[in-house]
């Protein structure tokens, strides 16, 4: 009885370590990628990643209000 406990113990181990590997795989792959940017640790490619979003967010944002204007323009000639 102890053995088959300690055997069902073992399988409960075995999956629980094989999910912590499919938790910790992308944060594995965040500090890889960190140390090919330069940046010293996977917190600053997160800030680095999230400032650039921000960035392309403002981009758009103009984009779509020069559209708006340009779609407005009276001096817009045809083509």
């Amino acid at each position: 009885m102890a053995r088959e406990e300690v055997y069902r113990l073992q399988a409960r181990v075995d999956v629980l370590e094989q999910k912590l590997q499919l938790v910790l795989a992308p944060l594995h792959s965040l500090a890889s990628r960190s140390t090919e940017h330069g940046l010293q640790d996977p917190g600053s490619l997160l800030a680095h990643s999230f400032q650039q979003l921000d960035r392309i967010d403002s981009l758009s944002e103009q984009v779509s209000f020069l559209e708006e204007h340009l779609g407005s323009c009276s001096c817009k000639k045809d083509l």
